[in-house]
């Protein structure tokens, strides 16, 4: 069996889900090949079995160069079994509807969906999640990924559920896309900026360039990742007019050996507990 995993990772959450999707399934003898979507469009996965998208989800949607990317993709003479695998810091119902738009595209192009999942990982925006929290979200989806293989490979299909009128939320919320460009209109640099080079270099749409005076200048076709304002070593990225939504630095996904302080422990406390109490419960059942 041959499987593609085509993923869009704006700061390294759904890499990291789609190294251990690939690690898993080879551990089963399928055939891996991973596409980057930074590194370009493909146009034909008949030789797959198994067609795989992970994106991080933008605004309640797939990322608009996931999109862009599928439109790419030519009409299977076959019908092409789909798996969709997304990332996002909260575990809640509205998230399931952003891959809406995908599947209008990729069911145009003879892909069927069977199994679609959802893993929790540490936000890149909004605020920053505690290293604890990061800990349990990336060991739980670690724990889960090898029993959704299992469902996927026994053809059991698994979908999320959708709620009411999703699809015209879904829609609405699309204005996220457009909506990132105009952001972009706003962003520039600090003085902590050392024209390093680094977001330019790391943009997924080449939104950002530098000058031969080492000034950095931000165009107008921005995805609003936070790629470039997560990873800036310097934390010299004005994030445009969600700054105050802004997270820089990389997570370590290591246990801490200290007690933290949580400013957002009440922030969706439910939906949090209900992940992981869901989570728990499936994996000891599976080591029973």
């Amino acid at each position: 069996m041959k499987a593609i995993l085509c993923y869009f990772s704006a700061t390294g959450n759904t890499k990291k889900c789609v190294e251990e999707y690939k690690k898993n399934l080879e551990s089963l003898n399928v055939e891996v090949s991973i596409h980057n979507i930074d590194d370009g469009f493909i146009s034909d996965t008949s030789n797959y079995d198994l067609v795989f998208f992970a994106y991080p989800i933008h605004g309640f949607n797939a990322p608009e160069n996931v999109l862009k990317f599928a439109k790419h993709l030519k009409k299977e003479e076959k019908k092409k079994r789909l798996i969709i695998l997304k990332t996002s810091g909260e575990h809640l119902r509205i998230n399931n509807i952003s891959s809406y738009s995908l599947l209008r595209i990729l069911k145009r192009r003879n892909y069927y969906l069977t199994n679609e999942y959802h893993y929790l990982m540490p936000y890149d925006i909004i605020f920053r999640h505690t290293d604890l929290m990061a800990y349990n979200m990336y060991e739980t989806m670690k724990g889960l990924i090898p029993l959704d293989i299992k469902d996927i490979l026994d053809n059991k299909q698994v979908k999320l559920k959708y709620m009411p009128f999703g699809h015209i939320i879904q829609l609405i919320m699309l204005i996220e896309h457009p909506g990132a460009k105009i952001n972009g209109w706003f962003m520039h640099t600090n003085k902590n900026c050392v024209s390093c080079g680094m977001c330019e270099k790391i943009c997924p749409v080449k939104n950002i360039t530098i000058d031969d005076k080492g000034k950095v200048h931000f165009k107008n076709h921005c995805l609003m990742c936070t790629r470039c304002a997560f990873l800036c070593p310097k934390n010299a990225i004005v994030f445009g007019l969600f700054n105050s939504w802004k997270v820089n630095g990389k997570y370590s996904f290591i246990k801490p050996d200290y007690e933290e302080i949580n400013k957002h422990k009440r922030y969706c406390k439910g939906s949090y507990e209900r992940y992981f109490n869901e989570a728990s419960k499936r994996i000891e059942e599976s080591i029973k």
